[in-house]
C-alpha cells in the first residue's frame, strides 16, 4: 500500500513538471511564430512597394522609350533631308565645276588667238594683260599712238569683234612729271586719255562699245623708276587686261 502511494506520488509529480516542459516551449514557438509572421508581413509590405515602384519605373522606361525613338525618328528625317540637301549641292557644284571647267575651255581658246595674231595674254603680279606685240608707249605729255601700235591694236579688234562676249578693261599710265600750273591739264587726265584713244580706236576697227571700258591710274601703279628717264619711259603707257571676272576664271587650276 505504501509502495502504490509513492508511485502514485511520482507519477503526480514527473506529470507536473512535463506539464510545465510543454508550456514553455509552446511560448517560445508561439513567439517565433509571430516573429515569423511579423516578418512575413513586413516582407510582403516590401514586395508591393517594390511592385510598385516596378510599374512605376516600367510606366516611365515605356515613356521614355517612346520619346527616344521620336528623337531618334526626328534625327534619321533630318538626317534624311540633310543628306537630300546635301546631294543637291553635290549635284549643283559638279554642274557648277563642269560649266566652269566648259567656260574656261571656252576663254582659253579665245585667248589661244593672240598666239596667232600677235598678241599673248601674262600674268603680271597676280593680273592678267593683253600684251601687244608692240608695247603701247607715249611720249611725255602724249596720248597719240604710233604706227606700230595701232598695227597691233589692229590685231586685238579683230579678236574682239570675231569674239563679242570678249570684254576688256584699258588702263591709261603716267609718269610723275607734272603739267604746269594753268596749263588745265594733270596725270589723271592725260591717263584717261591715253586709254580713251586706244579705246576708241579698238570700237572704230570693229569692237563694240560694251566690249571695252577705259580707266585713268594716273601716275599711281609705276612700273620704272621716277627718277631715272629710262624708269619715266616705261610709266607712259597703257595696257590692256582682260575683263576681271574673265581674269579670274583664266588664273583657276
Amino acid at each position: 500500500m505504501r509502495l502504490i502511494a509513492k508511485l502514485l506520488i511520482l507519477t503526480l509529480v514527473f506529470g507536473s513538471f512535463t506539464a510545465c516542459v510543454s508550456k514553455k516551449k509552446f511560448d517560445e514557438l508561439q513567439a517565433s511564430k509571430e516573429a515569423v509572421d511579423k516578418a512575413l508581413a513586413e516582407t510582403q509590405t516590401r514586395v508591393k512597394a517594390l511592385e510598385g515602384q516596378n510599374a512605376e519605373l516600367q510606366t516611365t522606361l515605356e515613356s521614355e522609350k517612346t520619346r527616344l525613338n521620336g528623337e531618334i525618328a526626328s534625327i534619321r528625317a533630318d538626317l534624311d533631308a540633310t543628306k537630300g540637301q546635301m546631294n543637291q549641292l553635290q549635284s549643283k557644284l559638279t554642274m557648277t565645276e563642269a560649266n566652269l571647267a566648259k567656260l574656261r575651255a571656252e576663254i582659253d581658246g579665245i585667248f589661244n588667238t593672240y598666239k596667232n595674231s600677235g598678241l599673248s595674254l601674262q600674268e603680271r603680279g597676280g593680273r592678267l594683260y593683253v600684251v601687244t606685240d608692240s608695247d603701247v608707249t607715249y611720249r611725255s605729255g602724249s596720248a597719240s599712238l604710233s604706227r606700230d601700235q595701232r598695227n597691233a591694236l589692229d590685231k586685238l579688234a579683230a579678236t574682239l569683234k570675231s569674239n563679242p562676249d570678249v570684254k576688256i578693261l584699258v588702263e591709261g599710265h603716267t609718269d610723275s612729271k607734272q603739267f604746269a600750273a594753268g596749263s588745265g591739264m594733270d596725270n589723271w587726265q592725260l591717263s584717261v586719255n591715253r586709254s580713251m584713244t586706244i579705246v576708241r580706236y579698238l570700237i572704230r576697227k570693229g569692237a563694240k562699245p560694251n566690249q571695252v571700258a577705259a580707266v585713268g591710274r594716273g601716275e599711281n601703279m609705276p612700273e620704272g623708276d621716277n627718277s631715272t628717264r629710262e624708269g619715266r619711259a616705261k610709266n607712259r603707257r597703257s595696257v590692256v587686261s582682260p575683263d576681271a571676272n574673265l581674269g579670274g576664271l583664266m588664273k583657276q587650276d
